[in-house]
């Protein structure tokens, strides 16, 4: 069990390391957690998504980090994991540790305590509920919530991204990268480029973004686009051979996001889209996958489809196809490199 230094043991270590950085061991040993925001992977858009749907978070300790980033600082008083919320959004919780002022980060810049929010003049805010739900979710334990991680572009997104690039002057590489930036006099590779998530920064200019941002960048126009949501109808509007209100999420269906985005017009309206279509619900030898307009979309959990497998046998029986009405729903653009990513839901007996 990890147990705090006495303070004669961290003067004994300022002693023979006067010029050292600090390290906060974070989790129950300390009572403190620490929401890592991380500017250069969209951690500020993925934490506005998350306060969109929780509320705003209480003022509490916090620090801007050497790298522009930010470091809320909570009180806890139970065991909460360690946790990728969504790309740049970390809590650091048990068995985990964070950089805390003065220190120098690699950039040549301090850590320093945000103004007014420093622990000598505000009481560290008790962690939310929420955020300590979504650590769980995230690693298994406890109570599951909706997942927020942000999802990952795809295979057309990604390729339009590259090329938007590539008439920048600048080759991607598969993965994540650091680039000479072509928008300041760089010298020292300073432009951090996320290939699969779509998403840039650079830590010289300060400039950053999506797809969006780097095509007003190179000059090219902006494409028109709602900020409304996109509703309508999607796919082969087929019968339906079984009706019901009950909703059932789809499973898996993070794997087809390539053919969801083609189902949606092969764009991302601002607001997302909510397409109302018919779903076929089609047995495999493990699975009962769900097509729409003949493209799979993901499958039934396991639950669900052990209880809706005899009703889906009896109705391919006598209607030779056994279909439920569909909502696609998701897949959001914001414009700043952070999305949402496609779901779809069934109704069903």
């Amino acid at each position: 069990m990890q147990t705090a230094a006495t303070e004669e043991e961290v003067r004994r270590w300022w002693r023979r390391w006067p010029d050292a950085n600090v390290g906060v061991v974070t989790g129950r040993v300390s009572a403190i957690v620490v929401l890592d925001v991380d500017p250069r992977s969209g951690g500020g858009p993925a934490l506005a998504t998350l306060e969109e749907r929780w509320g705003p978070l209480p003022a509490t300790v916090e620090v801007q980090t050497g790298g522009n980033g930010r470091h809320l600082w909570f009180s806890c008083e139970t065991d909460i994991p360690s946790a990728v919320l969504a790309p740049g959004l970390e809590l650091k919780a048990e068995r985990s540790v964070i950089v805390a002022p003065p220190s120098v980060h690699a950039s040549g810049r301090r850590y320093a305590w945000i103004p007014g929010r420093s622990p000598q003049e505000i009481a560290a805010a008790r962690v939310p509920d929420w955020l300590a739900l979504a650590a769980r979710q995230q690693t298994g334990a406890g109570v599951r919530v909706p997942p927020h991680e942000q999802p990952v572009r795809t295979t057309l997104e990604q390729d339009e991204f590259a090329e938007a690039w590539a008439r920048a002057g600048v080759a991607l590489r598969p993965g994540d990268h650091y680039y000479l930036c072509p928008f300041h006099d760089d010298h020292h590779p300073s432009l951090h480029v996320d290939v699969e998530r779509c998403r840039w920064f650079c830590f010289g200019c300060r400039r950053g973004g999506g797809s969006a941002r780097l095509r007003e960048l190179i000059g090219e126009p902006r494409r028109p686009a709602s900020r409304a949501r996109l509703r309508g109808r999607v796919g082969a509007l087929g019968p339906v051979t079984m009706s019901g209100n009950n909703e059932v999420a789809v499973t898996g269906e993070s794997f087809h996001q390539d053919e969801l985005l083609a189902l949606a017009g092969g764009q991302r309206p601002y607001g997302g889209v909510e397409l109302d279509a018919v779903a076929e619900l089609l047995p495999r030898a493990d699975a009962i996958a769900v097509l729409i307009d003949d493209s799979e979309v993901g499958a039934l959990g396991r639950e669900d489809a052990h209880r809706l497998a005899p009703a889906i046998r009896q109705t391919r029986r006598a209607h030779r196809v056994a279909s439920c009405r569909a909502l696609i729903r998701g897949g959001w653009d914001r414009g700043a490199g952070n999305i949402g990513a496609f779901g779809v839901v069934l109704f069903v007996p």
